[in-house]
């Protein structure tokens, strides 16, 4: 990286890409770090956004962010696709580090981080993540046709995630703890019009039933305490989100949920040339057009900053990153001899042209198969073109990741993660197969065979 950069975005989404857009057409060279998985925010879990201005047939969550993603970089935007995991924001250069362990310095620093999905908080949703618990209606509805799935929640969410389900579901079940949505009333007519939709009033989740699958949930009432069990096979929880702001506690000013506090109207924050905009400080609005609009004024906000200050020259000495594509293409009539015959290991990328998260661990696997070369095999298979492999083996979420050793299943991986989380999940799958890293990916080959 250079030595000291102008303006450093954490976060992507409408907020991010929107202060990327804004910073770069003020000639600031601004460099984004897009998230390794979280690239595009919560849009990118999305399916039709119809009430963001100018589509005026709506717009699809992932198109509408790689959209604004695209016009970042045309203006001059360096995006990464990495995440910040370290920042120390408290003295006059900022410092911050990136999950591959470079170090970028900046003048100021515009936070757009975001929210996460909140977590009912059982212990067997967790276990039972991506075996029929989910957060993202539009990644795995597709493997519930057919089945009577639960939803929890009673917003916007909540109602967007049902009404999509019903396209897959036989029936989907909403389960909410008081006895009335707060869901918008044109998503609530929407929703009590459509026949696949049940209400579950004054009900809340307790626990989730099943060995290695969802087979049941376990319910109270919030009303008597009553306790029952009804068979599930999916549950999909939507009950709103937390701000990701666990890496700036103890620097900036939080209010008592998590989210940052402004001076004023304005992005600044309590410390010196940083600025904060988006989810991670509006817990009222949490719209995509309000987050682009605070993204808007928090690179106005950095301009008005950095007009005002004196810092060294900036030196950009950056290193291009490589955008050769390794992994390759396999369907039903490559999978035989490309993956269960293949003499090497081979890692499986369930996904889908629509999946966001897919879209966003796509670019890390191209990575680690440049790094591994011929060691491990990385290939893509689209579940919805080849729908009966990911039936046979049984892929009810994606992004899934399924390592092959001579023609069997050796390691199942659920989920985006980022590159470290990656690699360490593969190092231990190595590991036992006879392969010694001396550091994390610079896999040593031994001699001896496959098992």
């Amino acid at each position: 990286m250079s030595d000291v950069r102008n303006v450093v975005i954490v976060g992507s989404g409408p907020a991010g890409y929107t202060a990327a857009i804004y910073a770069a057409r003020a000639q600031l060279d601004p460099v984004i770090y897009e998230g390794s998985v979280t690239a595009g925010g919560a849009l990118m879990n999305t399916t039709e956004v119809e009430n963001f201005p100018g589509f005026t047939d709506g717009v699809m969550g992932p198109d509408l962010m790689d959209s604004m993603r695209k016009q970042a970089k045309r203006f001059g935007a360096e995006l990464i696709t990495d995440d910040i995991v370290e920042m120390d924001l408290t003295g006059d250069i900022k410092v911050l580090k990136d999950g591959s362990g470079n170090t970028v310095k900046a003048k100021s620093v515009i936070l757009a981080t975001g929210s996460a999905y909140r977590e009912i908080g059982l212990a067997n949703e967790k276990r039972l993540s991506g075996h029929g618990v989910s957060w993202c209606a539009t990644c795995d509805g597709f493997f519930f046709r057919g089945q009577t799935i639960a939803v929890v929640g009673g917003g916007d969410s909540a109602v967007e995630e049902a009404t999509f389900l019903t396209r897959f579901a036989e029936k989907v079940v909403l389960i909410h703890r008081r006895d009335s949505l707060r869901a918008s009333k044109i998503m609530a007519d929407r929703a009590k019009a459509n026949p696949k939709i049940e209400f579950m009033w004054n009900t809340e989740v307790i626990d989730v039933l099943g060995a290695d699958k969802v087979e049941a949930l376990k319910l109270r009432s919030t009303v008597d305490g009553t306790e029952s069990e009804r068979a599930f096979t999916g549950l999909f929880v939507a009950i709103g989100h937390i701000p990701r702001s666990e890496l700036i506690i103890g620097q900036i000013d939080l209010d008592n949920e998590g989210y940052v506090i402004c001076e004023g109207r304005s992005t600044r924050t309590n410390q010196k040339g940083v600025f904060a905009c988006g989810d991670l400080v509006d817990h009222t609005y949490r719209q995509a057009i309000t987050a682009a609009g605070s993204g808007c004024a928090a690179a106005l906000d950095a301009e008005k900053f950095l007009a005002h200050q004196v810092f060294p020259d900036l030196i950009n000495t950056d290193k291009k990153r490589s955008t050769t594509m390794a992994t390759s293409k396999v369907t039903t009539a490559t999978f035989d001899a490309e993956v269960l015959k293949s003499s090497t290991p081979v890692l499986v990328d369930f996904w889908a042209e629509w999946c966001g998260p897919c879209r966003a661990v796509g670019p890390i696997l191209e990575e680690i198969s440049d790094e591994y070369g011929s060691k491990l095999k990385i290939v893509k298979l689209n579940t919805d073109e080849e729908s009966a492999i990911a039936i046979k083996y049984g892929i009810t979420s994606i992004p899934s990741m399924y390592v092959f050793v001579n023609g069997e299943v050796v390691t199942q991986i659920v989920g985006a993660k980022p590159k470290p989380a990656l690699l360490k999940d593969l190092a231990s799958f190595l590991a036992q197969s006879y392969v010694r890293f001396n550091r994390v990916g610079d896999p040593l080959i031994s001699t001896s065979p496959w098992p």
